[in-house]
């Protein structure tokens, strides 16, 4: 018997209000991750969803995001490859204030939920450093 294994998509970038010419796309292309630019109709959708990934549930009603700060999402990349990664946005002078990887936990969450949860833990460590 054969078993049958789905593949799983490409690496992703789910980008939030990054603005076109910043270099993202270039550092993209350069490390073979899909970038996808995540809008306001993609709130409600989870982020699994908008990774392609397998299985991904149908989302809920969107929240709305706290603000419109920049918000970077990867998926599929392993650790080395995602110090690449960043290390790539860093000397591309692409600055995104607020990044994450797709977790168990999170895949599951809207996009609108993933974004407040950026901007909760953002306002928590910046008060922290005051």
């Amino acid at each position: 018997m054969k078993a049958h294994i789905a593949a799983l998509p490409p690496a992703a970038a789910l980008a939030w209000k990054v603005p076109q010419g910043s270099g993202l796309e270039k550092v993209c292309a350069g490390a073979g991750v899909r970038l996808r630019t995540v809008e306001e109709q993609d709130l409600g959708r989870t982020v699994a969803d908008l990774c392609g990934l397998p299985g991904a549930g149908e989302g809920r009603e969107p929240l709305s995001p706290a603000d419109h700060t920049p918000a970077l999402v990867l998926w599929g990349l392993d650790r080395k490859a995602l110090d690449a990664f960043l290390d790539g946005l860093k000397a591309a002078g692409v600055r995104i204030p607020l990044k994450a990887v797709v977790t168990d936990t999170n895949r599951a969450w809207t996009f609108a939920a993933l974004l407040e949860e950026l901007h909760a833990e953002h306002r928590a460590v910046q008060k922290n450093d005051k």
